[in-house]
């Protein structure tokens, strides 16, 4: 049978709409799919922890898991993380060389100085405090050589904070946002337009956060147990005793020179205050003088001529 060209342009046509739409239409089912995927993948996130495994066949699946669901771990066989932390309280006869050789202390163990203070009273009785880093190994070392750096030791207390739990719940939800991480950058990779990609972006953003908040609470508790704190209140308790006196001040007759001295001294200076008294009260003390010596001679002229007449 022979077909006109028309008829052959007119399948031709007919078969290149259809393949236009099957791709076309593949095209929006994956994309469809991508987003009801990563709609799905949202909300398992959202109701707990989401974690990302890999079958036989290499299709992978998520689930979820909350750290309140976790599998229980044998934390008595397991290192236990502790952050430990002691007081003392000291009393020292020589506070700066006490201050000194606990700064040795330090050093020697491998530790290092956060904070210093010093008081001072007004006996000149001094008092201050130390707080102190030392690695846990040198831990009960470093407390042993304090009290024997110490005249009395008044106050020692230690005190432990177990963090082990916390630790490993944090690395289990470290593992568990790595995951979520890991996944959304592989969707990211596989999203097709600008609306899913900026969602994807946020959400990443959100988690890398996360990540790095958890990261940081992990070094602090790290660190916190690597090194102890040590916070050392140091009280000075030095009797200032007068020296004896030498045998030589101890002599009788030196004694009673000087007493001799002492009470000449004593004469010279009454006679020497009359003096200095009678001349700066000269100007004064002469008039009066010249005033009682007039009315004593008028009174004995008087009393003289009374005297006369009555003999008469």
């Amino acid at each position: 049978m022979k077909l006109s060209l028309k008829s052959i342009i007119l399948m031709l046509t007919v078969f290149l709409f259809i393949t236009l739409s099957f791709g076309c239409s593949s095209d929006f089912d994956s994309s469809d799919e991508l987003a009801s995927e990563y709609d799905m993948y949202s909300a398992d996130d959202s109701a707990g922890f989401v974690e990302v495994t890999e079958s036989s066949d290499g299709s992978t699946r998520t689930g979820t898991s909350n750290p309140s669901e976790q599998e229980e771990i044998d934390l008595d066989a397991a290192n236990r993380m502790v952050i430990y932390n002691a007081s003392m309280n000291l009393e020292v006869t020589d506070y700066q060389k006490a201050n000194q050789e606990i700064q040795n202390f330090v050093r020697e163990f491998g530790g290092f100085i956060i904070e210093s203070s010093l008081h001072s009273s007004g006996d000149t009785q001094m008092s201050g405090s130390l707080t102190v880093r030392v690695p846990q190994k040198n831990f009960d070392a470093f407390l042993n050589d304090l009290e024997s750096a110490s005249t009395k030791v008044h106050e020692r207390s230690i005190y432990g904070n177990d963090v082990t739990e916390e630790y490993v719940d944090l690395e289990s939800r470290l593992r568990s946002k790595e995951s979520v991480e890991e996944r959304l950058l592989a969707f990211m990779e596989e999203a097709s337009n600008t609306e899913d990609l900026l969602k994807i972006s946020k959400d990443l953003g959100n988690i890398q956060e996360e990540i790095e908040t958890i990261k940081g609470r992990m070094n602090y508790l790290e660190n916190h147990v690597a090194y102890s704190t040590v916070t050392i209140y140091l009280q000075e308790r030095n009797i200032k005793v007068p020296p004896l006196q030498e045998t030589d001040t101890l002599n009788t007759w030196k004694k009673a020179q000087s007493l001799f001295m002492d009470t000449v001294n004593f004469i010279i200076s009454i006679f020497s205050t009359i003096i200095v008294m009678i001349v700066g009260l000269s100007p004064i003390i002469i008039p009066l003088l010249l005033a009682v010596g007039i009315i004593l001679t008028v009174k004995r002229r008087k009393r003289s001529k009374s005297n006369s007449d009555s003999d008469l």
